[in-house]
């Protein structure tokens, strides 16, 4: 919460932290964010001063309807330092990122033939053009210009396409503002912003992106190219702004840092994989169970149902659940059914329990269910692993030596074998 004796740094702090949830990209009104920045300008104005709190009632901007009428919204920041009275809303920065709102698709070509027509006269050396939908699914353009210097008489006006007034920002919209120590790299950053295949760019009837400009990324064929380094796109997709498949293509174009963003790459979408794979499977089951045609429930078996009350109570040692049946009787289906949430193994003729021992969580797991049990003598070398013990965990897996290992605690957890 800021107060009028909160320090400058307090405020700073807080104008980025309000300005990113009113920003039109990122969901808000363009009227809320016209009015942060216009109260942020007259609070630099009343700190330039030397003026504490609010500026005085006679350098405020009228505020009458008839006035507000005849300006176009839009966030008009000044880059860099503040400009005198008068005369904000001037870019001094030699880089800057516009975004133009109110632009339809057809323009796109008549767009761009305006920014190449202007590049002389604004002093552009690199520019980079895309245009994309935000999340209300209105279009808008990204445009980077970079100057061959900063200007102090470069007004946001100069830049009015049809009517469409761009907001000016010194960032490339991933959080990260133009670096001194880098500047050229932190430029190059902005520019990538812009030209990379997002969510929501839009692609003409041939399959090719709303993107121009003559300052693209190194394997492009460009006069003018800038090598990408791996965590630019890396940032855009973990802000969820591109697609996996486009960074997994991104990351092999780059050739920086490779095997360690593709494995972290590979953990993702083995573990998007597996979640989508477990919904796929419970899906499934409602699905078959909601049909009674397919699915009957089992009765309950009052055997069964005493041997589950033995868990209720502490004890040394406790007994296995033995299930005897052929091949598809259903016994599988009726030992699950026991359980909330059982782990289910597939032993077949292993020596050994299987990797998916592993997933065994104490808390979420109620059950084990090992099916498809072909000899008892697999019960009886692990007996003492699945009867659980009270004063120690159970290592059910390891190398040779025990060097790598894992261990499970299944004291108290009821255990079902499935014998063939």
């Amino acid at each position: 919460m800021v107060k009028r004796d909160s320090s400058d740094q307090d405020v700073e702090k807080a104008f980025r932290r309000v300005v990113k949830k009113v920003h039109p990209d990122k969901g808000g009104e363009v009227a809320h964010a016209q009015r942060l920045q216009d109260a942020r300008e007259k609070w630099l104005l009343a700190k330039k001063k030397a003026q504490s709190g609010r500026p005085r009632k006679y350098d405020r901007q009228p505020t009458s309807s008839k006035s507000n009428a005849s300006q176009p919204t839009g966030i008009l920041p000044v880059l860099g330092k503040q400009a005198p009275r008068f005369r904000a809303y001037m870019i001094r920065s030699p880089a800057v990122l516009l975004t133009y709102h109110g632009i339809a698709e057809l323009d796109w070509r008549g767009f761009l033939a305006w920014v190449q027509l202007q590049v002389p006269a604004w002093g552009v050396i690199h520019w980079c053009a895309s245009m994309e939908r935000c999340g209300s699914g209105q279009p808008h353009v990204h445009l980077m210009l970079q100057f061959a210097s900063a200007s102090d008489s470069r007004g946001v006006d100069g830049f009015i396409f049809n009517s469409a007034r761009p907001n000016a920002c010194a960032t490339d919209v991933c959080g990260e503002g133009l670096s001194k120590k880098h500047f050229q790299r932190s430029v190059d950053r902005g520019t990538f912003y812009v030209w990379a295949d997002k969510i929501g760019t839009i692609f003409a009837p041939d399959n090719k992106p709303f993107t121009d400009g003559n300052y693209t990324p190194c394997w492009t064929d460009c006069a003018k190219t800038y090598q990408v380094l791996g965590k630019w796109p890396e940032t855009l997709w973990k802000q969820r702004k591109i697609t996996t498949e486009v960074y997994e293509k991104l990351l092999f174009l780059t050739r920086d840092g490779v095997l360690s963003r593709q494995r972290n790459l590979q953990a993702c979408l083995d573990r998007e994989e597996a979640i989508a794979s477990r919904a796929a499977v419970e899906e499934r089951v409602v699905r078959i169970r909601s049909n009674p045609q397919l699915y009957k429930p089992f009765p309950q078996v009052p055997e069964a149902q005493a041997w589950l009350k033995l868990f209720e109570h502490d004890a040394l040692r406790y007994p296995i659940l033995v299930v005897l049946g052929a091949s598809r009787s259903g016994k599988t289906e009726w030992a699950k059914s026991l359980f909330q949430q059982p782990l289910e193994l597939k032993i077949g003729t292993l020596e050994f329990f299987p990797e998916t021992m592993r997933q065994f969580k104490r808390g979420h797991h109620d059950g084990l269910v090992l099916d498809d049990v072909r000899d008892l003598q697999f019960l009886v070398n692990h007996q003492e692993k699945l009867q659980g013990k009270y004063d120690c965990l159970v290592e059910f897996g390891s190398t040779a030596g025990g060097t790598c290992a894992y261990h499970r605690d299944l004291f108290g957890v009821p255990v079902v074998i499935c014998w063939v």
